[in-house]
């Protein structure tokens, strides 16, 4: 599904990302790990396409996501219906008036009826428990409502493949197993699942596969989840724990 060739970024203060080599399939659940400022946010956000690679090749489903086919109306639309980011903040996620119209923007920018929209967030508020907040601003929310609202907006999509960016950061232990749980529903449904984590303890056993970046940005290691967790003398040396 994804495949990137010798893939780097450039900020205009820094390099972030250089000569990634990478191919997730469909399915798959894979867990980022790097330690802060390896770049695993960026990267998140360039397989989203939410901006193009500096150097190197992105491919989603053998399509390749330049600037070019992201300036394609056409284009951009399909692709972003089928990949789906969670922020790591929600506030910069958050934007709408309501919680109902949050969850409903995506599906209003695709096209859907009036009914297809009401049935997917009728549908996602009863499985967040957020019936009673559907009129409340965002803004206003906790931290854990808010993550909620954020998560159910990208599911409002429907995407097959789902980046979270540090998604337990911030929620109490009840709501992290809770999330847990939802996403490996996800993956268990066929969703491709891609989670930039340092939170060990509750994601135990939810990921297949692990890809460590280094402080360069560089890919360190890509190996299986439990095996990577389990080498603590290289988290160390990575500085990860």
């Amino acid at each position: 599904m994804i495949e990137l060739r010798g893939l780097g970024f450039d900020y205009p203060e820094a390099s972030v990302l250089s000569g990634l080599d990478l191919e997730i399939g469909a399915g798959e659940s894979l867990a980022l790990i790097g330690p802060n400022g390896s770049g695993k946010s960026t990267l998140l956000k360039l397989m989203c396409g939410l901006f193009p690679p500096t150097r190197g090749s992105y491919f989603f489903d053998g399509a390749a996501i330049t600037k070019s086919s992201l300036s394609d109306a056409r284009f951009a639309k399909s692709f972003h219906r089928r990949v789906g980011l969670l922020f790591q903040d929600s506030d910069a996620q958050l934007f709408c008036g309501s919680v109902y119209d949050e969850i409903a923007f995506g599906p209003r920018q695709m096209g859907l009826s009036d009914e297809e929209v009401g049935g997917r967030v009728e549908d996602l508020l009863s499985l967040f428990k957020l019936e009673g907040l559907s009129s409340r601003v965002p803004y206003h929310l906790s931290g854990g409502e808010k993550r909620k609202v954020a998560l159910a907006s990208v599911l409002a999509l429907n995407p097959d493949a789902i980046c979270l960016d540090e998604p337990m950061g911030g929620l109490d232990p009840k709501t992290k197993r809770a999330l847990r749980e939802l996403v490996e529903s996800l993956n268990a449904s066929g969703k491709t699942v891609i989670c930039a984590t340092h939170d060990f303890e509750y994601v135990e056993g939810m990921f297949s596969r692990a890809v460590v970046l280094s402080k360069e940005g560089r890919i360190a290691r890509d190996a299986p989840y439990a095996e990577t967790i389990a080498d603590r003398a290289f988290l160390e040396s990575m500085n990860i724990v």
